[in-house]
């Protein structure tokens, strides 16, 4: 019995936890600056999108921070001048962007844009096992958004 009781305490207090955690992770979720549809926008860039669900665990939380991070140092200019732009997307409410991307799950979503339309995009799925490889996974970035910048480049 007392047995029991303990695994029953413990199962309890789990449930709690997680669903502190989930109420803390659910108020925590910023909302990007940038507009989602940029349908106005002329000219050609390139969008890096961190697609994210509306819950974000530490490890989305992570990857949207070493992704922004690798941006601002490696990109500075090309954000300054527009070439790169950054969006934040939560694509359980963008259904029509996740859509548009086969989006199933968080990950990084790197698109050419000519006029406010998709020309070309590289969804990044693999930022969830390169987390913990900070070289590989800004390799990975930095391939992907030069990859559209040399698109874009050919394109103007």
């Amino acid at each position: 019995m007392e047995k029991s009781r303990k695994i029953l305490t413990r199962l309890l207090l789990a449930f709690v936890l997680i669903s502190i955690g989930f109420a803390f992770g659910r108020h925590s979720v910023k909302n990007s600056s940038l507009p989602v549809a940029e349908s106005s926008a002329k000219g050609s860039y390139v969008n890096v999108y961190y697609m994210h669900s509306t819950f974000r665990c530490e490890t989305c939380n992570t990857i949207e921070a070493m992704t922004r991070a690798l941006l601002d140092k490696d990109y500075a200019a090309e954000l300054a001048d527009g070439r790169v732009k950054w969006l934040e997307v939560d694509f359980q409410e963008e259904k029509l962007l996740a859509e548009k991307f086969s989006v199933v799950s968080s990950c990084v979503v790197v698109a050419l844009m000519a006029d406010g339309e998709v020309v070309d995009f590289k969804r990044l799925d693999e930022v969830w096992t390169l987390m913990q490889k900070a070289d590989q996974f800004n390799r990975y970035i930095s391939d992907a958004v030069n990859l559209m910048l040399r698109q874009q480049g050919e394109k103007t």
